[in-house]
């Protein structure tokens, strides 16, 4: 039966049109819980910041729900956000470059890549690696002269983006005399970024709502800056977001089952619930940049507790769907986008769930960010668990940590002796794999969870191509969804459900050797550096290896050269 937001009558209004559900054998039980919802007035306690919704505890939730009235609260700051972006114009700075982590940061790329850019506005681009040679490549592609820094953290202190922000920095220093005029930051009341931008002379502070956690944070600061600054309407943005508000206030004392952004939400709860944990992803083309975002939202907020929605990217729709009773799917699509279709009849076909969600344009894509950032928060309440705290995220950092300071006194991070090599490949494991021909062997025999590629490499689209290849080649062999991040950014939204999932997950991390490095100054504007980017790269990744390890999970390291597409290949090889 396919359904739309109400029935199977389109009587959603204006949104049932563009919303289509298909809950094959679940449909009494999305009805049952859609019913709960409406007894337990959710949208009034929704609206209220009711803690109960989620947790007993009100820690980490009464203060990050600061993010439901944001389409509104922020339309009255758009003018001063346009107009600072116009004095940024007026000063000669033709690129932005946001340097940043998580959930903060990815909302840049999708309003870069799926809203219309209007000439004469700054180029806009986002950084978020500790690979050294991608961050010379992007030193050497800019002309500083011309570059303002956006330097995005909640906190001020995390670690990658404080470093990028002191390398920047060094280097405008041995340009220019007012290095700091090249720089403004996004951040939280109380940050340590405040202090740093008073002292060196950052062009502007802006303070977000502290209110407001990282993933839930796209309609704020962090998400409308940059995009103001690339030439996008903002006042768009927030107009589309606020459709969805409407939709969600209309709710209260109503009915839920009228609500698509409820019925999608609840969705994704009893599709978790069902067992139908791993959430495919169909896109239309221009719209995939989303699916990034949407990734880290629905992996770091629901993946802990032993239990998670894995999404899976790059669903491709001559394969749609994969073989699986543990899968659904979401459909984002244009309008008459006959792919989408074509995969919407595959799925059906193949009786598996799914919900396909249409948009007119995309510069309405803003008002989906909205819808999914309540759906998500709204699965956790069914799933039973707090889908704004990420509880497993700090044992990796914590590592990493200790690494770091290991080096300080030692000036070396603990010795890596491989297991074992093969063809220039070192091999290093928890699963006592002696022999690549074991490893593939541990894959293509694994029957449930899924596999994860992490990439502690370059992430270019060289590299990046060569990495997809490789996901192929493992899922050929494989019953279970293959999945790849660059590290460090999936620290910052899958790692949380690679450690707080159910623990069916295997992890194949790959790091590469670099043709270069740079080194970190200790403070802004200092010329002393304890350590460089390939030391915090292998920090990091050794301190993932030592967190999943900890928690009961398989992971086999594979150190390749700095030839990192020839690396890869090398590695597809096991596969074949």
């Amino acid at each position: 039966m396919v359904t739309s937001a109400v029935s199977t009558e389109n009587k959603a209004g204006s949104e049932s049109q563009n919303y289509t559900e298909y809950a094959g054998d679940y449909g009494s039980i999305i009805q049952s819980r859609l019913l709960e919802l409406e007894k337990n007035r959710f949208a009034e306690r929704f609206f209220d910041y009711d803690h109960l919704l989620w947790a007993d505890n009100p820690s980490e939730i009464a203060n990050r729900l600061g993010w439901i009235h944001l389409p509104k609260q922020m339309l009255a700051a758009a003018n001063g956000i346009d107009d600072f972006s116009e004095s940024i114009r007026k000063k000669g700075f033709t690129d932005v470059v946001v340097l940043g982590m998580g959930g903060s940061s990815l909302s840049s790329e999708v309003f870069r890549n799926i809203f219309t850019l209007r000439d004469g506005f700054l180029r806009l681009t986002l950084l978020d690696t500790t690979d050294p040679d991608f961050i010379l490549k992007t030193r050497e592609s800019i002309d500083l002269s011309r570059i303002l820094f956006v330097v995005s953290s909640k906190s001020g202190s995390t670690v990658e983006t404080v470093s990028l922000m002191k390398y920047f920095y060094g280097e405008l220093a041995r340009k220019t005399a007012s290095p700091g005029e090249h720089f403004i930051c996004i951040t939280d009341p109380g940050s340590k970024l405040i202090q740093t931008a008073d002292e060196h002379g950052f062009a502007r502070v802006f303070i977000n709502d502290p209110n407001v956690g990282g993933r839930f944070s796209a309609l704020s600061y962090f998400g409308l800056v940059p995009a103001s600054l690339a030439g996008i309407n903002i006042r768009r943005i927030l107009e589309s977001a606020s459709s969805v508000l409407l939709e969600l206030e209309n709710a209260v004392g109503g009915k839920c089952h009228e609500s698509p952004s409820f019925r999608l939400g609840t969705f994704l709860g009893v599709m978790a619930e069902q067992g139908r944990d791993k959430m495919g992803f169909v896109f239309s083309e221009k719209l995939f940049p989303f699916g990034c975002w949407v990734e880290q939202l629905i992996a770091e907020s629901t993946g802990k507790n032993g239990t998670g929605i894995l999404p899976l990217l790059d669903e491709e729709v001559p394969d749609c769907p994969r073989p699986g009773d543990d899968r659904a799917y979401i459909l984002l699509s244009l309008r008459e986008d006959g792919t989408v279709d074509t995969a919407a009849s595959r799925i059906r076909n193949s009786k598996i769930p799914f919900v396909k969600i249409v948009v007119d344009s995309p510069d309405q894509i803003a008002a989906e960010l909205f819808r999914f950032e309540f759906a998500v928060a709204l699965a956790g309440s069914i799933m039973g668990i707090n889908p704004f705290d990420q509880p497993d995220v700090e044992s990796a950092k914590a590592f990493a940590r200790s690494f770091l300071g290991l080096y300080r006194e030692t000036g070396e991070l603990e010795p890596e002796e491989p297991d074992f090599s093969r063809n220039g490949l070192a091999f290093s494991s928890n699963r006592n794999i002696e022999s690549p021909e074991q490893l593939k062997d541990i894959i293509s025999s694994k029957k449930k969870g899924y596999v994860s590629i992490q990439a502690y490499v370059d992430p270019a689209e060289e590299n990046s191509k060569e990495l997809l290849s490789l996901r192929a080649q493992i899922e050929s062999i494989s019953p279970v969804p293959v999945t790849l991040g660059f590290g460090p950014r999936f620290l910052h939204s899958t790692g949380q459900l690679h450690k707080g999932d159910s623990g069916e997950g295997f992890f194949i991390q790959i790091v590469s050797d670099n043709e270069n490095d740079l080194p970190i100054p200790d403070d802004v504007g200092s010329a002393e550096s304890a350590f460089s980017f390939q030391v915090l790269k292998t920090a990091q990744a050794t301190g993932d290896f030592r967190s999943l390890d900890e928690t009961g999970r398989g992971i086999a390291r594979i150190r390749i050269p700095s030839d990192i597409p020839q690396g890869v290949r090398k590695i597809a090889r096991i596969f074949a």
